[in-house]
């Protein structure tokens, strides 16, 4: 499959797992809607479990709804929330009836009866529950002329129920509110009250119903979020598998690598934590509607922005997601942490930093370094063992002390050997000099090392191989100046002869009474003689370059044009070979420290290198550029021959690369051109690819 198909499926796949997830999530709000509106929103799992718990906070809605139906307890909402309608069904099956002491403030107590529900209780109440709580005040709590709680007056006590005692079920004090008891708003309080609650069998079968109704409810809600919670779990996997298998990111996403990976943690949780939000403002706008305390359109509202906000949530989730697969694939999870990545960071810095020191130190510094190391070591045992001998010799009694002795003995050992190895190390250092010293051109340099140093016999060995090496380099720089001699010599006395030759040709060429094929053979005399003087020109100058005798006058000149002149001066030259150069100049800054006339020549003999050896029909590329500071010309032609030569073998003196000798050359352009430029004080390479020659000749950019 093509890379740009691949790349287009990898996306379309990681935006249908980034629906799938938002689509499950919103469906998951819908379900955390259902259940905070139904029966199940108000409890615990466990006690919800519990049917016998469930009846009883069904039995505390039914007093509830008296009360607040009698004016005993306006303002309070049910336990269970469950709806009006089924408290009135099952008050259609029950009877309440209440017997109550009222002590409006400042007035007589007032005897209350009161009698609630529809239903035909037989006598016994046969296959139905009867619950009776009573209540009474307190009579040890203090009371004012008005029969209000004096403490209770004072805020001293914020729960009415302190001022009262109950009898009956357990769970039934706790339903009773503050406003059933002492309702300071109507200006009276509660003496006493006998409470009867009686349901008949049909109210409790109703009641097992409602329990019925809500159990499946919760059952088909838990397996829809077990589902949904799998869904979003193989989600968030999928991801993280795509996003691994992704070849090329976005590049929208890649600034997300620079952040720390901190924020990038940081970042998901909250996002966690906002889907976990999400789902708690929908339960919470959801029960305050079911507690009348907010209307439908709210609830509406709230499930829109939550249903827009989840897919949101999810996909940059997904985000987060990505830059940290990314980053464990490029193996720099931990470096793009603010906590651990300055210090892994640091760590390797400073242990280049001791891997730099280390390298630049000498060979004799090295040794000693890993010597010292070495013997720190062991000293640091010995000394732990002496100790560790010296505090068990309490328990082990002679066995430490002689293990102790031991250890002295061999830190003793240690020290003598340390000794030994030092005043070794200062002749292997003596000796690693003599070697620096002679790879330094001092080939006669020799030690004081003493006869029984080990490393006396190899520093004599050493000198003589310096003093071997002096004599042949001798040697050899003698024979050099005498072929440099030769070669000036040679070319001096050729001069004067080919002078003469030069100028008798010149003179027969002027007689008229030559007959035309002597004409011709005087012609061929005179362009052999002029090739044969560029010969003896050309080594005379590579005589005096490579003797060191070369006298170079340094000054500031432009490549730029240094090139334009010499292509100028040369333009007859190059239209007669038929062949067209292409200039080009990528650099600003041109200038550099060279000779005008040696660098002239250089120039001169490369370009003519190229038009001698080009493949008819292709063009010669001349490029000018900035490399490190430096200015590069760059000569470029495709050769007409078959380069079956080496570099090396080209720069030497004489050597063409034609072999046939068809050409011009006399193999010498290319090495006088490298010996004026190393005279100047630059590089000259030549990198041959193929068919393609290229010359680069390099010096460092002037600038005043």
């Amino acid at each position: 499959m093509d890379t740009k198909w691949k790349k287009w499926l990898n996306t379309i796949l990681i935006t249908m797992v980034i629906a799938v997830m938002s689509v499950a999530g919103i469906y998951g709000l819908m379900e955390c809607n259902t259940i905070a509106s139904s029966e199940v929103g108000y409890a615990s799992l466990d006690n919800f479990e519990d049917s016998t718990w469930y009846k009883s906070q069904i039995e505390s809605d039914l007093i509830t709804y008296w009360a607040k139906q009698e004016k005993y307890g306006q303002g309070y909402v049910y336990d269970t929330e469950i709806s009006e309608k089924h408290i009135e069904e099952i008050f259609s099956e029950s009877r309440l009836t209440a017997n109550l002491v009222i002590k409006p403030y400042g007035q007589k107590k007032e005897k209350v009866h009161s009698s609630y529900g529809n239903g035909t209780i037989k006598e016994g109440n046969p296959g139905g529950e009867t619950i009776r709580l009573k209540i009474s005040r307190d009579r040890d709590k203090s009371m004012d002329a008005q029969g209000r709680f004096t403490e209770w007056q004072n805020q001293q006590v914020i729960d009415a129920g302190e001022f009262y005692n109950f009898s009956g079920e357990p769970y039934l004090p706790s339903i009773i509110r503050d406003g059933m008891l002492i309702n300071d708003e109507q200006g009276w309080r509660l003496e006493s009250a006998d409470i009867t609650l009686q349901m008949s069998g049909q109210a409790l079968q109703k009641m097992e119903s409602f329990y019925n109704q809500a159990q499946n409810t919760l059952t088909a809600a838990l397996k829809n979020f077990v589902i949904i919670g799998a869904i979003e779990i193989f989600g968030v996997i999928l991801l993280i598998v795509l996003f691994a298998l992704q070849k090329r990111r976005t590049r929208f996403f890649r600034w997300m690598d620079k952040i720390w990976w901190e924020v990038i943690g940081m970042a998901a949780f909250g996002l966690i934590l906002g889907i976990v939000g999400l789902f708690y403002a929908v339960w919470a706008f959801t029960r305050q509607y079911a507690e009348n305390n907010a209307g439908g359109t709210e609830v509406e509202i709230a499930m829109i922005l939550c249903s827009i906000a989840m897919p949101v949530v999810i996909a940059l989730f997904a985000v987060c997601i990505q830059t940290t697969v990314w980053r464990i694939r490029e193996k720099n999870l931990l470096d793009s942490t603010l906590c651990l990545g300055y210090v892994r960071k640091w760590y390797r810095r400073e242990k280049e930093r001791r891997n730099m020191e280390y390298e630049a130190m000498s060979f004799s510094e090295q040794h000693v370094q890993d010597r010292i190391k070495l013997y720190r070591t062991i000293r640091g045992v010995l000394v732990l063992f002496i100790l560790c001998c010296v505090i068990a010799i309490s328990v082990t009694g002679i066995i430490g002390v002689i293990f102790a002795v031991i250890g002295v003995f061999m830190m003793r050992r240690l020290s003598e050997y340390s000794d030994k190895y030092a005043r070794e190390q200062l002749d292997l250092s003596k000796l690693v000099d003599q070697i620096q010293r002679i790879s330094d051109g001092e080939l006669s340099a020799q030690t004081d090392l003493p006869k029984d140093s080990p490393y006396y016999e190899y520093s004599t060995k050493l000198a003589n191989i310096g003093s071997g090496m002096e004599k042949a380099l001798e040697t050899q720089m003698k024979g050099e100046r005498m072929k440099i001699d030769l070669i000036t010599n040679v070319s001096h006395d050729l001069k004067t002869p080919l002078t003469s030759i030069i100028g008798y040709v010149d003179l027969l060429s002027r007689d008229p009474g030559l007959s035309e094929e002597a004409k011709d053979y005087v012609k061929i005399l005179n362009q052999k003689t002029e090739r044969l003087k560029h010969i003896i020109a050309d080594l005379f100058e590579l005589a005096k370059a490579t003797s060191g005798d070369a006298k170079v006058d340094l000054e500031p000149m432009d490549m730029k044009r240094l090139i334009e002149q010499t292509l100028g001066d040369m333009e007859d030259q190059i239209k007669d070979s038929g062949f067209k150069i292409k200039f080009q100049c990528d650099s600003e800054h041109t200038r550099f420290l060279g000779d005008v006339n040696r660098m002239y020549r250089v120039v001169q003999n490369v370009i003519e290198n190229a038009l001698k050896y080009s493949l008819s029909g292709t063009r010669i590329f001349v490029r000018i550029k900035d490399e490190a500071s430096k200015v590069t010309l760059e000569v470029i032609n495709t050769a007409s021959y078959e380069m079956d030569f080496t570099e090396e073998e080209i720069m030497e003196r004489f050597a063409r690369a034609e072999k046939s000798r068809t050409s011009e050359g006399n193999g010498l352009g290319l090495s006088i051109a490298d010996s004026f430029t190393k005279n100047c004080g630059g590089t000259f390479n030549i990198k041959i690819n193929g068919d393609q020659f290229k010359v680069t000749v390099q010096f460092p950019q002037y600038l005043e």
